[in-house]
């Protein structure tokens, strides 16, 4: 089955191989951002914008993205959905992280997530007030790249550490890590 952007389920479609430290920041970053949607859909857009504007910036992680791999910004639009990881692609994904070999991900992966990024970015540069429902799909859409497919790819010590990420509107008592922890084990880290 193949999309309007040429092949969603293409099995002949580019790999991309990632380092790990920076599946392990997207991984952290994405984590961030689910929680944070999730939070702001009890209160508004305002407030998640101001959050973010000691954060990370959306479109900053796009562009370190699109550095560390060879994708075109002129396709991010075509590129509508991913397909949901078999057992068997996360077993594989697993042994491949076993052996030490890098984290390879189908071109159309890097293309979604980069996509939910400017979605992301678009909502928080948003004058008006955005619909929960809205904030719900588009941190659902991170979440399936993030928990169905990018979560296999890093250690589970790793994935540990990143679900202790600072959010929006966290519990106080939280024990927490902030984004730089992860961004200052990237390769280029000035780029973010």
């Amino acid at each position: 089955m193949l999309n309007a952007g040429g092949g969603l389920f293409n099995k002949n479609m580019k790999r991309i191989k990632l380092e790990y430290n920076l599946c392990v920041f997207l991984f952290a970053y994405l984590n961030q951002a689910d929680l944070s949607l999730h939070r702001a859909g009890w209160t508004s857009i305002r407030e998640l914008k101001d959050f973010y504007s000691n954060q990370v910036d959306p479109r900053e992680v796009v562009k370190f993205l699109m550095l560390n791999t060879d994708i075109n910004t002129n396709k991010l639009r075509y590129y509508y959905g991913i397909k949901e990881y078999s057992l068997k692609k996360i077993i594989l994904s697993r042994i491949n992280f076993l052996l030490g070999l890098p984290p390879v991900f189908l071109k159309d992966e890097i293309y979604y997530i980069c996509q939910k990024l400017i979605d992301f970015a678009e909502m928080l540069e948003k004058d008006t007030e955005v619909h929960p429902l809205e904030m719900e799909k588009l941190r659902l859409e991170i979440s399936k790249f993030s928990f169905d497919i990018l979560r296999y790819k890093i250690s589970y010590k790793d994935y540990s550490k990143a679900l202790k990420i600072e959010h929006y509107m966290q519990h106080n008592g939280l024990k927490d890590i902030k984004i730089k922890e992860f961004i200052q084990k990237l390769p280029n880290s000035s780029d973010l």
